[in-house]
């Protein structure tokens, strides 16, 4: 079978090809895409999930609820409605099944909240580069905020001082400890990338320059493998970006797959408003740090990401996208 009785052969691949533009965790892309005759499953790809900074499988599945997000607004933009069933085989082991369904019916014309996220999807890059000092605009900071509530999680600003501090320390403390892993390091160069034609992993252009020392107060992951580790990221702070913490109520795989889908909502909620972005994910890595900034939060939820956002310097160039794996490496079709 070529196609679904709703979704021909070259959409099926339209809207995988945009659920595979995703941010996942060191760009590992762990999805797998199935068309059936009623839509397309979502399966985790657990030959690519991280066995050091990812044991659990918590950023996989954060990694496809962000594809799946795409997916879904991808099924809009053709006018059609997405009806999705988590974990639909009633296992939420990873490998048990599929992590999504997605029922596929007629619909009405995409709104154009839709179209403008689903544009999103194409120009929405990880910015870890210096921000422009100018606060965030009111109005955007509400957005992001319903963004994340849109698909049942919450988001904080870390606007309190207190706050700013201990999750700084955490974050330090994190990547330090990451940086001095000896397997933490040769997973990440297991995944970087210089070949011109890699199609996943960590290019070698997002590595911050060594040649010039990045103050910040919260440290930026660092991944430069060649070099010492983390060196060049230890001076006090200049840069003072927003920093948001994404959360959810519940933390089964569920709430980790709805997370994901938050996650990508307030990122391209962000770029729609021309607002830059990256993680900060080395206390959310380890779930000692973690457990101890959901406590800084007061312990209600559970952190599941921490982004930085700002606007970008007024000079800064256009980012070059990420590499991709091709549609046929994805997608099976029955």
């Amino acid at each position: 079978m070529t196609s679904t009785d709703t979704l021909s052969a070259d959409l099926v691949r339209t809207i995988v090809a945009t659920a595979g533009l995703a941010p996942s965790i060191h760009n590992t892309q762990p999805w797998r895409w199935r068309a059936t005759d009623h839509g397309l499953d979502l399966l985790a790809d657990t030959s690519r999930q991280l066995g050091v900074a990812d044991p659990d499988g918590r950023q996989l599945l954060l990694s496809c609820g962000a594809a799946l997000l795409h997916a879904r607004l991808a099924i809009r933009g053709a006018g059609l409605t997405p009806k999705v069933t988590i974990f639909p085989a009633g296992s939420d082991e990873l490998d048990a099944g599929p992590l999504a369904t997605i029922n596929v019916t007629s619909g009405q014309p995409a709104g154009p909240e839709d179209d403008t996220l689903l544009a999103a999807t194409h120009h929405r890059h990880t910015d870890r580069r210096p921000f422009d000092p100018r606060t965030l605009a009111p109005d955007v900071l509400r957005a992001l905020r319903r963004a994340a509530e849109t698909e049942a999680a919450w988001l904080v600003a870390l606007d309190d001082a207190d706050l700013r501090i201990d999750t700084s320390v955490l974050i330090a403390r994190a990547d330090w400890m990451e940086n001095h892993d000896p397997a933490y390091r040769a997973e990440l160069e297991s995944w970087s990338r210089t070949a011109p034609n890699a199609v996943d992993g960590i290019p070698r252009d997002v590595v911050v320059d060594t040649d010039r020392p990045r103050q910040s107060e919260f440290v930026i992951r660092d991944f430069d493998v060649v070099g010492e580790p983390g060196l060049h990221l230890r001076q006090a702070g200049v840069e003072r970006p927003m920093v948001v913490l994404i959360g959810t109520d519940g933390d089964a795989p569920a709430d980790r797959l709805r997370a994901g889908q938050a996650m990508e909502r307030v990122l391209l909620t962000a770029t729609a408003h021309g607002v830059a972005t990256s993680p900060l994910g080395q206390a959310v890595d380890l779930e000692s740090t973690r457990e101890l900034l959901r406590h800084s939060v007061g312990g209600l939820g559970h952190i599941q990401m921490i982004i930085r956002i700002g606007y970008p310097l007024p000079d800064a160039k256009p980012l070059d996208p990420t590499p991709r794996r091709p549609v046929n490496d994805i997608l099976q079709l029955e």
